[in-house]
């Protein structure tokens, strides 16, 4: 990158860092539909979980906006209006009582993430190349994924005073924003795209993808719709489980939350270690714990308990969304990257707003059972999974077999 002093330099990564904060963070304040839902009794269980999964959708949609706008009007000044908008637009909940108002306001919280999302990932290798740009991109996620658990962690301590000051955690974003604005400087004039774009021709004609790469993408954005299935269905339907079953209170679960995303970047840090022994099998492997311990959750009324298989799963488990965008990686050049990501997020984020219907689908009235029948959907996807490895392995060693 552009020489600058060190101090400038660091101030960037910060910058860089902070933005992702805003990745994961509609979920943060999943564990206010309780409380919620006794402030609008006429309003139906699966609409009140529209308030966490809304902006999903609208996020899918503004990720493809970005893209085009973006290299109109510049990467930093649309990353710092979708982070201005998800700001002004997380907070309506924290003072408005008009239920409509509400899951607008999170809609728009969608479309300034959407707006921002891509160029969290983007503007890092702007800036950036090399083994810098790879170690960023691992804190890039530690920082997405311990964002999203301090806002939740924070958002059950202020759930003590209403649901409506769960929202007030939010307020994180400013700092992200500020030091976006004082510290990155525009990718355009002080960034690496020249070196990029001939980076881009050289990948283009020297990298040979398999004849059927794209179905192969297309492959992991429906397991990462059914993983991202149960993920929500948990965070939606876990507060509901403590309440329903006695365990504890809607702040309990949401600590429990925050100690699941934690445990989620000690998964994120093996990954590679695992990868590197493991290969493929790590993809299944992590599929069926993950599907175990959410399952298990579903049987047991100990808050200990309950701890520990979070940690477990965040732990095992942690491994399956790093194998997808690797994979995908893998299976993409510098032409086609952009694309197949977002068929990836596009899976993801359409799941996240059919969530409610899934957890009404798999438990009906009882979180308890929402919870385990979105485990064992994960152990069934597992086995799934490794059986077309399997096939897949026989396949290429008859073929391999034949030709010798």
């Amino acid at each position: 990158m552009q020489a600058m002093s060190k101090f400038r330099k660091w101030m960037l990564i910060i910058a860089l860092l902070a933005f992702n904060i805003v990745e994961q963070s509609t979920s943060a304040t999943s564990s206010t539909v309780p409380l919620m839902a006794k402030s609008f009794p006429t309003v139906s269980q699966a609409n009140i979980q529209m308030v966490t999964t809304i902006g999903a959708i609208f996020t899918t949609i503004f990720v493809f906006v970005s893209g085009i706008v973006s290299n109109r009007v510049g990467q930093k000044k649309i990353a710092i209006l979708g982070v201005t908008v998800a700001t002004l637009a997380s907070l309506v909940p924290a003072l408005s009582n008009n239920f409509t108002v509400i899951l607008a306001s999170r809609a728009l919280m969608g479309v300034g993430i959407g707006l921002a999302n891509p160029l969290a990932i983007s503007m890092i290798g702007e800036f950036f190349e090399g083994d810098e740009l790879n170690n960023l991109m691992g804190w890039r996620s530690a920082i997405a994924s311990v964002g999203s658990s301090l806002m939740t962690m924070i958002a059950g301590f202020l759930m003590a005073f209403n649901w409506h000051a769960a929202y007030w955690a939010y307020l994180l974003f400013i700092p992200a924003l500020l030091l976006m604005i004082f510290f990155i400087p525009n990718p355009e004039t002080a960034g690496l795209q020249h070196k990029q774009a001939a980076a881009a021709v050289s990948d283009k004609q020297t990298k040979k993808l398999p004849a059927n790469a794209r179905l192969q993408i297309v492959g992991l954005a429906v397991v990462l719709f059914f993983v991202m299935a149960t993920v929500m269905t948990i965070m939606l339907n876990l507060a509901l489980m403590y309440v329903q079953r006695g365990i504890g209170t809607p702040t309990q679960a949401s600590t429990t939350l925050s100690i699941w995303s934690m445990s989620q970047l000690i998964g994120g840090v093996l990954f590679g270690l695992m990868y590197k022994h493991m290969g493929k099998w790590v993809f299944p492997i992590g599929i069926f714990f993950f599907g175990i311990t959410f399952a298990l959750t579903g049987f047991v009324a100990s808050q200990a308990i309950i701890y520990l298989l979070m940690l477990l799963n965040g732990i095992l488990g942690g491994t399956v969304i790093p194998y997808i965008y690797t994979r995908i990686a893998e299976l993409s050049n510098a032409k086609t990257a952009p694309f197949n990501n977002a068929i990836a997020l596009i899976g993801s984020n359409i799941s996240a707003f059919l969530s409610p219907y899934f957890g009404a689908i798999l438990g009906g009235t009882s979180a308890m059972m929402a919870v385990r029948n979105a485990g064992f959907l994960s152990v069934g996807l597992a086995l799934v999974i490794a059986i077309v490895f399997m096939v897949n392995t026989a396949k290429t060693s008859h073929h391999k077999e034949s030709i010798q």
